[in-house]
């Protein structure tokens, strides 16, 4: 990694910080390169602004997420096997410290202002999206049974994230150790499939 590279991902770690802390409206640019140990002139050579650094730390964001957006069902595959590959994706976001501390940001970024709300919204709606599309193909491949698609959808990314994210994000709670990934990821596999076993897949 060359010095340049290295600088700017110095000062985008620090904009993580400041953000998580301050939000946008209270964050600074002086304290942004403070944190960065970089002057503010090399700051601003690299982000112009403090909604500058904002931007690009969006972009990491999505960057993260981007494999969730990607998803479709196979329906050569077993569907256990792929349920499990999605859920331990989102384990990945969801223990990702970075991921934790900017969901909080883009909280009260939405909060703050409706306008935001819909542009950041839009910008992670892929994400998703893709999930959402993955269960609906599954349910047109004849494997939801009569579960709804979406139903089922916002059924399993509950029970990943009910005892794990909103634990992180709002209790400031550290990320679940690896016993308890598996543990939710367990359970969340099994109980999913169970109710379909209950309702049946034809």
């Amino acid at each position: 990694m060359n010095r340049s590279l290295s600088k700017r991902n110095a000062m985008l770690d620090a904009g993580i910080a400041e953000l998580a802390e301050q939000g946008l409206a209270g964050a600074s640019m002086e304290s942004i390169a403070s944190r960065a140990e970089v002057s503010k002139r090399t700051l601003y050579k690299h982000f112009p602004s403090k909604e500058a650094v904002f931007e690009a730390v969006l972009l990491l964001l999505i960057e993260r997420v981007a494999p969730l957006g990607k998803l479709h069902f196979d329906k050569k595959r077993d569907f256990a096997e792929q349920l499990r590959e999605i859920a331990v994706l989102e384990m990945l976001l969801i223990c990702d410290p970075d991921f934790i501390r900017l969901s909080r940001v883009l909280m009260v970024e939405c909060m703050r202002s409706e306008e935001r709300s819909l542009t950041l919204m839009a910008q992670f709606g892929e994400k998703e999206h893709g999930l959402f599309r993955w269960f609906s193909e599954a349910g047109k491949a004849g494997r939801l049974g009569k579960l709804d698609p979406r139903a089922a959808a916002d059924t399993f990314m509950a029970m990943l994230k009910s005892s794990t994210y909103w634990h992180s994000v709002i209790a400031w709670q550290p990320p679940p150790d690896k016993a308890t990934q598996k543990r939710v990821i367990d359970e969340a596999c099994l109980t999913l499939i169970s109710r379909l076993n209950s309702v049946g897949t034809h």
